[in-house]
């Protein structure tokens, strides 16, 4: 499958960018040196890297950094994890020696469910100009660490899927012992299971799962930055037949495919015109198009919205800023309409993408981004334990 060049890019820079980042790890020290890189530019080795950088702004996909005035910084995340239906979010300090602590309480009041966002207007606790940040998601029976700060709730999460699957190295005591010095690069081993004679692997209660530490300045730039988490977490028994389908390239129970995509929007605006891009954050579909579509009954034509969209990408950039909320027609029944090769994969009503954003209704003289999300766009619903294709939509400005 094609995929966007985005894995290398720079994150000291004034103007827009785009990076897919890529990691299995949570609660350990980073690594401290290159150990080799995998598939996605950052470690092969399981540690919590921060994204490497060229340090040139124009390493971004689209080849230069929007060329519009810095604004207000506020930073917007999307749950696109294919395999959990709800998240917890947090974020911990990453030192300079790599040790990685959690802070404050999780992110939002109430889980966050599959195709909603999050608005960060700051980050309390945090210095987003010095302080380096991790996100950590925590996923499964959330209710066992209501109540719970981050710390707490990421060594509760660890220790439960530690304890869920014991192995003769670990055993679930040691595994329980192992809080926030721990790191699930241990996942393997804790659920390994499969040996002659072991009893089935069971799927945890929690999971707890880290992406890529965010450089300091990264995200005090003055933009409108989104941050789309991606693909399947993973875990003992997280598995099915045509998992890849779901979870992308790669994916087993024992090596997650969980990801991120961090863009800056385009924040360009016109008095009487909707301003309009895409991000495609879907690990297991290829390169796509997206129209919005009335069907034969509207009379209308499909306004093409992107073309030739590869899996990390966000385009156009700038934002397109060439029709009406009306000529989208969002308040009249149309559909945003995912295609391949002239074959129609998702047909998602605006309707849809509107309510999972938090969107009343498109407005004229606003920006959006409109997010593919979830397993390869063609499977039509849920299955199992995954969650079904989607598109949401995401304010450039949000309140």
């Amino acid at each position: 499958m094609a995929r966007a060049s985005t894995w290398l890019f720079a994150l000291t820079f004034a103007g827009a960018f785009v990076a897919c980042m890529t990691d299995h790890s949570a609660l350990e020290k980073m690594p401290t040196e290159n150990n080799g890189a995998g598939s996605g530019g950052v470690s092969s080795t399981g540690g919590s890297p921060a994204l490497a950088g060229t340090g040139s702004g124009d390493a971004a996909v689209g080849g230069h950094p929007d060329d519009e005035a810095p604004g207000t910084s506020v930073l917007t995340v999307v749950h696109g994890v294919v395999d959990a239906p709800g998240l917890e979010l947090c974020f911990a300090k990453v030192a300079s020696d790599g040790t990685v602590t959690p802070f404050g309480q999780p992110l939002s009041d109430a889980p966050l469910a599959y195709g909603h966002n999050l608005v960060l207007h700051a980050v309390s606790g945090a210095d987003l100009a010095s302080d380096v940040l991790q996100p950590f998601l925590i996923a499964g029976q959330l209710d066992l660490v209501s109540g719970l700060d981050c710390a707490a709730a990421l060594a509760l999460a660890r220790s439960t899927e530690a304890a869920a699957n014991p192995t003769p190295e670990s055993g679930a005591a040691g595994a329980a012992d192992g809080g926030a010095g721990g790191t699930t690069g241990d996942l393997g081993a804790a659920a390994a299971g499969g040996e002659a004679g072991a009893p089935p692997e069971v799927q945890s209660p929690l999971r707890a799962r880290g992406l890529p530490a965010i450089p300091a300045g990264t995200l005090n730039g003055g933009r409108s930055y989104l941050l789309v988490a991606t693909g399947c977490m993973g875990g003992a028994a997280f598995d099915a037949p045509s998992s890849e389908d779901y979870c992308g390239a790669g994916y087993s129970e024992h090596t997650p495919t969980v990801s991120a995509i961090l863009v800056a929007l385009s924040r360009l605006t016109s008095v009487n015109l909707v301003g309009m891009q895409v991000v495609h954050a879907s690990l297991a579909t290829g390169t796509v198009s997206l129209t919005s579509d009335g069907g034969v009954q509207s009379g209308a034509m499909p306004i093409s919205v992107v073309t030739n969209l590869l899996e990390g990408e966000l385009l156009p950039r700038p934002a397109s800023v060439l029709y009406t909320a009306s000529e989208y027609g969002s308040a009249l029944g149309y559909s945003l309409v995912v295609s391949s090769q002239n074959t129609t994969l998702l047909i998602e009503p605006w309707l849809n993408a509107l309510a999972s954003g938090g969107v009343a209704a498109l407005a004229n003289g606003s920006t959006y981004a409109l997010v593919l999300l979830g397993p390869r766009a063609d499977l039509k619903s849920a299955t199992a334990f995954w969650n079904a294709p989607a598109i949401t939509v995401v304010p450039a400005d949000p309140n």
